[in-house]
């Protein structure tokens, strides 16, 4: 059976989104702090769109 974590593999962790981007925390808070990226809080914890962070490398913005 599926996990909740497998099924949301839709959205990422500040952790994940830097892993998959291969950049550090700091460059996914820049690209926040830019315009370029959207945070989503949940609880206390924040999540990124895959969908928003496969853009962002289709289009040469990192």
């Amino acid at each position: 059976m599926n996990s909740v974590k497998d099924i949301n593999k839709s959205w990422l962790s500040t952790d994940e989104a830097a892993k998959y981007l291969g950049k550090t925390q700091n460059a996914i808070w820049k690209l926040v702090s830019k315009g370029y990226l959207i945070k989503r809080k949940w609880g206390r914890r924040l999540f990124f769109k895959k969908s928003e962070l496969d853009n962002l490398i289709e289009n040469s913005l990192i």
